[in-house]
């Protein structure tokens, strides 16, 4: 009799411990996943979506596209250039600085020449 009520606690006490192992109520588990499901296809369509109305908003190719970023990349060279110029007192260093400047700009004035004639396609 002793026995049979030590295994009943110990079952009791497993059972239990199973329950909670995962955090509670197994309905409750299974709603939190089918609302974390929903929330990621939801999640999912709204980028897709977006993706695709993006492409439909912008219809630039890819090539300039990749100039435009280029020649965004080559005046923040120039800005930074300048800056650098202005604030060093350095003569040697602002002979190199004006060097470097004339080269950004001379690519910028190019790149920028490139954008503004037509593609071929």
């Amino acid at each position: 009799m002793r026995l049979r009520a030590i295994a009943f606690v110990v079952a009791g006490a497993a059972l239990l411990a199973a329950c909670d192992f995962e955090g509670g109520d197994p309905v409750q588990h299974a709603l939190r996943d089918a609302a974390a499901a929903r929330q990621a296809a939801a999640l999912k369509t709204t980028e897709e979506e977006q993706a695709t109305a993006a492409k439909r908003a912008a219809p630039v190719s890819a090539e300039g596209d990749e100039l435009s970023r280029l020649i965004a990349a080559r005046r923040q060279a120039v800005a930074d250039t300048r800056a650098l110029l202005a604030a060093t007192t350095d003569p040697a260093l602002k002979g190199q600085l004006t060097g470097d400047l004339k080269a950004e700009e001379g690519r910028l004035r190019a790149l920028e020449a490139r954008q503004a004639t037509p593609s071929p396609n």
